[in-house]
């Protein structure tokens, strides 16, 4: 992509359109870039010409604009580990409840207890009644 006013820095660091660490990194090139320009016309009293910004845009060294990229991922790295600290407490408190009072969680336990004691009751009784042959049950079922 040859083009007037190209600046092929982007391109060396954001790979894809869901690269957010590149996008980070572009975002760090062009505050370095603006401290540039903003030192560059402190120095000599006006701005850059067009041939000026293309030299600085090529002078980035392929291990300059990877710095720039493993500052931006130890950014997001930071951002993420702040993030997660301060949702702990939220986290482990939905954990520990699931959203509901401990009282709810409690009944669905004796329920669920009750439920199968009845059921291993009835078995019994069935077996009680039609002894441990499933086909003689099946033939008194059907009688």
């Amino acid at each position: 992509m040859a083009t007037i006013g190209y600046n092929p820095v982007f391109d060396q660091l954001v790979r894809t359109s869901d690269d957010i660490e590149g996008f980070i990194a572009y975002g760090l090139y062009k505050q370095a870039k603006r401290e540039w320009l903003l030192d560059y016309r402190t120095r000599e009293g006006k701005s850059p010409t067009a041939a000026e910004l293309r030299t600085y845009s090529q002078h980035w060294a392929p291990t300059a604009l990877q710095a720039l990229r493993e500052t931006a991922e130890s950014a997001l790295s930071i951002y993420a580990q702040t993030v997660l600290q301060d949702q702990t407490p939220s986290i482990q408190r939905d954990a520990l409840t699931q959203g509901r009072p401990l009282w709810k969680d409690i009944l669905i336990g004796v329920v669920s207890a009750l439920t199968y004691s009845v059921l291993l009751v009835i078995a019994a009784f069935l077996l009680k009644i039609f002894g441990n042959d499933f086909l003689d049950a099946l033939g008194v079922l059907g009688r």
